[in-house]
C-alpha cells in the first residue's frame, strides 16, 4: 500500500513539474514566438503534448494558435487559427475567469486582431480587469513575464494615454 502510495505521489509531482514546465518554456518564449514561426510551432507542440491540459495551458494554447496564424500566408489557415484561439481561450477564460495572465494572452491577441474579424468583444472587459489587477498589485506572474506584459500593454492600440501612465506606475 506504501508503494502504491509513493507511486501515485511521484506521478503527481512529474505532472506536475512538466505542466509548470510548459508553462515557463512559454513565458520564455513569449515575445519571440510573434516574430519567428519554428519557436511557435515549437513551444505550441510542447504545450498541446502537455498530460496536464489546466486553464493557464489551455490560454497558452490558445495564444501560440492565434501566433500561427500570423506565420501563415493562406487566409483560409489564418481565419481557421484565429478560431482555433477563440474556443480555446474562451474554455479558458470560463475555468479561470479571474487568472491575470489568462485574461493578458487573450486582450494580447484580441488587440492585434482587425476589429471587423469579430473577434475582439472582450477587449474591454479583459482590459478593465487587468487594470484593475495591476492598480491592486495583485500580479501573481514572474518578474520577467510581468515586463514582457508591460511592454504589450504599454504598446498596445486599446490603451489610453492615463492607463498607459497606470502600466508605467508599476
Amino acid at each position: 500500500m506504501k508503494k502504491i502510495f509513493l507511486i501515485f505521489i511521484c506521478l503527481i509531482y512529474t505532472l506536475l513539474v512538466h505542466a509548470n514546465g510548459s508553462i515557463e518554456l512559454a513565458r520564455k518564449e513569449f515575445k519571440k514566438a510573434v516574430f519567428n514561426d519554428k519557436v511557435t510551432n515549437e513551444v505550441y507542440q510542447v504545450l498541446v503534448s502537455s498530460k496536464t491540459q489546466d486553464p493557464l495551458t489551455q490560454a497558452y494554447v490558445a495564444y501560440f494558435t492565434a501566433l500561427k496564424a500570423r506565420h501563415v500566408t493562406s487566409p483560409y489557415e489564418k481565419i481557421k487559427h484565429v478560431r482555433s484561439f477563440d474556443l480555446t481561450i474562451k474554455k479558458a477564460v470560463a475555468l479561470a475567469p479571474n487568472n491575470l495572465e489568462i485574461r493578458f494572452l487573450r486582450f494580447s491577441i484580441q488587440d492585434q486582431l482587425p476589429t471587423y474579424l469579430g473577434y475582439s468583444k472582450e477587449l474591454a472587459v479583459d482590459k478593465k480587469m487587468i487594470l484593475q489587477q495591476i492598480q491592486s498589485q495583485k500580479v501573481d506572474v514572474p518578474a520577467t513575464f510581468k515586463k514582457d506584459m508591460k511592454a504589450v500593454l504599454l504598446n498596445s492600440k486599446t490603451l489610453s494615454i492615463a492607463e498607459k501612465k497606470i502600466i508605467e506606475k508599476t
